[in-house]
Order: structure tokens, then C-alpha cells, then sequence
């Protein structure tokens, strides 16, 4: 009898480790179909012109670039000629059609100094008073999206707002270096060793790289040439270094003083920065 339950055990363990061993592998199998499929590849748009990339979902494979222009306005230009102009590539998704288009992406390139001059509102572009946003730069441009570009909400423009938080603008290899001078530029900086002429009571936004520039607190340092010229730090933009600028800039200090006077005023930042104001009569209207 103990032999016959012996056997009849076993033979119940064995059932049980094959019916146990089979679950196992059946939910194994549903458990992987349930898995999400695998991210696909992006496809890239490579210009090798102006020295970026973009990266874009598979679907956009078959992607046409449109080019066009755009154009910025003198602040003291009159009328609607415009002054600075520069190249605007829209990148075009395959699924659009005369008959029903879609938003495209479109990448404004700027050289550094219209970037610079854009940013110390020597020019503007549209009739928002908005700039464009960054994208990204390399040491000779920098790549923008144009202020309110999707203004209209076109089909797609969800997606394309998708792609844009990805960060989907990169330089090429090769071109990431920028001297010191081009981060001024870039930071929207009074350009190191310029003379520039200002009417008294003026105030400027002084921007610096903070990598080049380190110490705020003791960054700037005036001194009156000739005359009764002043510049004065003022207060209401934003602390000392960190006026509103440098919120745009997160790599940038940015200082707000105003001119007042008449005569020429050195600005000297260590280790080799240095600007030279005229400041003279007030400007009439």
C-alpha cells in the first residue's frame, strides 16, 4: 500500500510541474504581446550649409524643405523697407496637400551679429513684439522659430509643438566651437572693443557670457574720460547681473544702467572686455 501511494505521488507531482511549467511559458507569451512596440528611428534633416540637424518622427520620412526669406525692420527706418533679411527654412510634412496643408516647422538662421543686434532691438521682425525663439547655434549661427508661427493653430500644429519639446535641433560635429567675442554676440552683448554713441538718459541692457565673465558682483567697471558723463546701475530690471535678459540667456549676466551727461565713459570687464560710450545731448522728437 505505501508502495501504490509512493508511486501514486509522484505521479501527481509530475502533473503538477508539467501543468505549472506550461502556465508559465503561456503567460510569458501574452505577457510579451502586451508590450508596447519598439520606439522607432527618427529620420534627420542635415544641413550641411549652415552646419545643424533636425531630428523628425519616422512619419516624416519623405519630408520637403521649403526656402524663403525673412526680413527684419529698422526700429529707425521709416516706413516698411526692411534692413536685415536672412534665410528661412521650412521643414514640410509628406502629408501635406494644396488642399489640406499642414503646419510646417520653419528654422529662421541668423549669423551672430544680427542675432546680436535683434536681441539689443536694433531691428525687429513682424509686427509682434515678440522675438523668435532660440533653437539651437553653432560658432557662426544661430537657428530660430519665428514668434508666433502657428498663430492660424493649421492641422498638425499639435505635433509639431511635440517635436519642438524634444529639442530636436543639434549642431554638426566640427562646428560647436565659439570664440569668446561670438558669445557676447550670442548673449545679445555690446560688441568687445566698439565705440558706441548714446544720448544721455539712455539705458542699455549690458549682457555677458557667464563662462567667460564669472564674477558678477564685480564685472563692470566705468570710468569717465572727459566730460561729466555717468553711468549709473538701475535697479528696476532685475538684481544686479540678473536683469531681464538673462532670463532668456540662462548662460548670459545681464546688468541695466542708464547714461547721463555729456563726455566719454570706458567700461573695462577683466579679463579683456572693454566698450567706449560717447554720451551726448538728448535726442529731440
Amino acid at each position: 500500500m505505501n508502495r501504490k501511494l509512493l508511486i501514486f505521488s509522484v505521479v501527481l507531482l509530475a502533473i503538477a510541474a508539467i501543468g505549472y511549467a506550461w502556465f508559465l511559458n503561456k503567460n510569458e507569451h501574452a505577457t510579451g504581446s502586451a508590450q508596447p512596440p519598439p520606439v522607432q528611428t527618427s529620420v534627420e534633416y542635415v544641413n550641411s550649409q549652415y552646419g545643424f540637424k533636425f531630428s523628425l518622427p519616422q512619419d516624416w520620412s519623405g519630408y520637403s524643405i521649403i526656402m524663403s526669406t525673412w526680413d527684419g525692420y529698422s526700429i529707425a527706418a521709416r516706413g516698411d523697407v526692411p534692413t536685415e533679411h536672412g534665410p528661412l527654412i521650412s521643414i514640410r510634412n509628406p502629408k501635406w496637400t494644396a488642399q489640406k496643408p499642414s503646419q510646417d516647422i520653419p528654422i529662421m538662421v541668423f549669423t551672430l551679429t544680427q542675432w546680436d543686434a535683434l536681441l539689443r532691438g536694433e531691428f525687429h521682425i513682424g509686427a509682434a513684439p515678440i522675438n523668435p525663439t532660440r533653437l539651437g547655434y553653432n560658432a557662426q549661427y544661430v537657428f530660430a522659430l519665428p514668434a508666433r508661427y502657428n498663430y492660424a493653430f493649421p492641422s498638425g500644429y499639435e505635433e509639431v509643438d511635440a517635436i519642438l519639446q524634444g529639442r530636436p535641433l543639434e549642431p554638426l560635429p566640427l562646428m560647436t566651437a565659439m570664440s569668446d567675442n561670438g558669445k557676447i554676440l550670442l548673449c545679445g552683448g555690446i560688441p568687445n572693443g566698439s565705440t558706441q554713441e548714446v544720448p544721455e538718459t539712455t539705458r542699455l541692457f549690458i549682457n555677458l557670457p557667464k563662462d567667460v565673465y564669472p564674477d558678477k558682483e564685480h564685472n563692470l567697471r566705468f570710468k569717465t574720460i572727459n566730460g561729466n558723463a555717468t553711468a549709473g546701475w538701475v535697479s528696476n530690471a532685475g538684481p544686479y547681473g540678473e536683469a531681464f535678459p538673462a532670463h532668456e540667456n540662462p548662460g548670459c549676466w545681464s546688468y541695466y544702467y542708464e547714461f547721463d551727461g555729456h563726455g566719454e565713459i570706458d567700461l573695462t570687464v577683466e579679463p579683456d572686455y572693454s566698450v567706449r560710450f560717447i554720451v551726448g545731448p538728448a535726442q529731440q522728437p
